[in-house]
């Protein structure tokens, strides 16, 4: 992570939240890195404005949940703030490389208490990230395995590569591993999927999506 001097280029990203950019920091996450770790004291309101990142939550005993894969609304730490939480809910990890702006959290606490205009948008973001949570879960719990890693993949795909893997998948889907690499096997027997030795996976998008009703 480091400081970047470009937050005045990003200030419309702020202005639904009533928040000058100038109380923030422009930061830089390469992919890989960590925004946030589950457990531990939320420093700062994080709002993206390029990039991608995923929040997973974490179990004991190793296995993790995707919870999202994109923060292109709303804000992350915005859950902590309005639980008065001591820690981080879930951990948020830039999945490419991502650029942020970072608002202090003694500063999110004071708008949230004297701002309604900030409070009002953060209730609208997490009721947005209520409704997206309760539409992941009908959909899990209603598609067929192959719909689900299908729909996946459409879905955070850049344009026809998919750079994730098969644990990804099963973080986002909850589809167990060793189902998806069969399903994965058999989309690229069938010519649906191609791995390649650069790492991502080809993905013929209008097959896909026959997959997908």
């Amino acid at each position: 992570m480091r400081e970047i001097q470009q937050k005045a280029h990003y200030a419309e990203r702020l202005q639904p939240y009533d928040i000058d950019a100038a109380d923030c920091r422009c930061l830089f996450f390469a992919a890989g890195e960590t925004l946030i770790r589950q457990g531990e004291p939320v420093e700062s309101l994080y709002f993206i404005v390029e990039g991608r990142v995923e929040a997973l939550v974490l179990q004991g005993d190793g296995r993790r949940l995707a919870l999202c894969y994109t923060a292109e609304s709303g804000a992350l730490g915005d859950v902590e703030l309005m639980q008065e939480s001591d820690g981080a809910t879930a951990t948020v990890a830039a999945q490419t490389d991502v650029i942020c702006l970072a608002y202090p959290y003694a500063h999110a606490r004071r708008q949230r208490d004297e701002n309604l205009v900030f409070l009002r948008q953060v209730a609208r973001d997490l009721s947005l990230k209520l409704t997206r949570s309760t539409d992941r879960l009908v959909s899990a719990s209603l598609s067929p395995a192959r719909e689900q890693v299908c729909r996946h993949l459409l879905q955070h795909r850049r344009g026809s590569r998919y750079w994730g893997t098969l644990t990804d998948i099963a973080a986002a889907t909850g589809v167990s591993y060793r189902h998806i690499h069969r399903i994965i096997q058999k989309l690229c027997a069938d010519g649906v999927v191609e791995k390649t030795p650069q790492g991502f996976y080809h993905l013929d998008v209008e097959r896909l999506a026959k997959f997908c009703p």
